[in-house]
């Protein structure tokens, strides 16, 4: 099967628990059902585990994909596919999640925790915020941190000791917090835990060399995570402009004739589709430089995750304009929740809002094009 055809085989479906999905605030169980055993959750799984070690830009141009289809599932599938994490636990500790023979399905979050250690491993604590899928899944990855003795723990380079910890949501108090105009589908909800017991075995710090040694899994780790939002937030600037194209051509313009008769609408139309494609374009390249340095066994400089950071900030930006520009041509067709249009458009510029592609990265981008440091963790 190429994983590229995913979404579209799955586009029935979507489209069909969308209404309910959005009136519920997570998708059907049985789409995510549908989702899982089509393997839209083991992208960058190993293969040892059931996986299909996806290339970084072809599993972007996945989420994207989704993203144009239903931007929720988009963010929904993103966040579920942390099954590299087999590749940098310890055996013992991915034969722990994958014993069972089901596949696991996993929800990340990105908000630090703590993590003090105790004899055997750590204890984490958290409360992790819009934690799109984890009512659904069965383990929650967590960063954090490392302590001891109330004094940060470094690695042997000298930074902080950031780790990885796989921990059961069945240990989790997961908290219906969810009340937002868009992206309702997600199944986003706060997560709280208190001193968790995480064996060491299922915990894979983020400065050590992956276990199994694969391209994909070479490199910088943290880079197969940061872009998914963006290519899904492309993917929903995509089909708006695909929606707007279409209603422009028929709906009456005040002055007589069409909207699609105005010169503006066509600049627009046109501005559009070549921003959003060319953002498109260059996250894909960016994501092919990482994956490049993979496949040759090379670190990934500094200058290629300030590129790639820099690619997602501008996605957002390039997809926010988009939206708004269509939004206006649509005029008060958008207004109604039964025109596409308006749920588009809640959904692309919540997506918009996402941490990973706040306007902070691409100020840290321009930092190191000056030769600064980025000034910002897990760049």
């Amino acid at each position: 099967m190429n994983v590229m055809d995913l979404p579209e085989m799955l586009r029935a479906p979507i489209e069909a628990g969308a209404a309910d999905a959005d009136r519920l605030g997570d998708i059907p169980a049985s789409l995510h059902e549908a989702l899982r055993e089509a393997g839209a959750f083991r992208l960058l799984t190993p293969r040892e585990y059931g996986g299909t070690e996806t290339p970084l830009p072809t599993t972007l141009s996945v989420y994207e994909r989704f993203g144009r289809i239903d931007g929720s599932v988009g963010l929904l599938v993103w966040n579920a596919n942390f099954g590299f994490i087999g590749a940098m636990l310890a055996e013992t500790g991915a034969d722990r999640i994958w014993k069972s023979g089901a596949e696991p399905v996993f929800a990340n979050s990105g908000v630090p925790s703590t993590a003090v250690r105790v004899d055997g491993g750590y204890h984490v604590t958290g409360h992790w915020k819009i934690v799109t899928g984890v009512q659904r899944a069965d383990w929650l990855i967590a960063l954090g941190a490392v302590s001891a003795d109330g004094h940060p723990q470094l690695t042997s380079s000298g930074a902080p000791d950031v780790r990885l910890f796989a921990i059961p949501t069945s240990e989790i108090d997961i908290h219906d917090t969810w009340d937002v105009t868009g992206m309702r589908a997600t199944g986003s909800r706060d997560a709280v835990g208190d001193a968790i017991f995480v064996p060491a075995e299922l915990t894979a710090s983020l400065e050590a060399p992956a276990r199994i040694d694969r391209s994909l899994y070479r490199g910088f780790i943290p880079g197969l995570v940061f872009a998914g939002c963006s290519a899904v937030t492309l993917g929903v600037a995509a089909h708006v402009i695909e929606e707007t194209a279409t209603l422009v051509q028929s709906k009456s313009a005040v002055v007589g004739g069409v909207v699609a008769d105005a010169a503006r609408t066509q600049y627009l139309i046109a501005k559009a589709q070549a921003s959003v494609e060319a953002a498109r374009l260059l996250l894909l390249s960016a994501a092919g430089d990482l994956e490049e340095a993979g496949e040759r066994g090379a670190n990934v400089t500094m200058e290629q995750r300030a590129a790639f950071r820099a690619a997602m900030t501008h996605a957002a930006d390039v997809s926010r304009e988009s939206l708004v520009n269509m939004y206006q041509l649509a005029g008060s067709a958008a207004l109604y929740r039964t025109n596409t249009i308006d749920r588009l458009f809640r959904d692309g510029m919540t997506a918009a809002q996402h941490a990973n592609q706040s306007a902070v990265f691409m100020e840290a981008a321009g930092r190191v094009r000056l030769g600064m440091d980025p000034g910002t963790p897990i760049f």
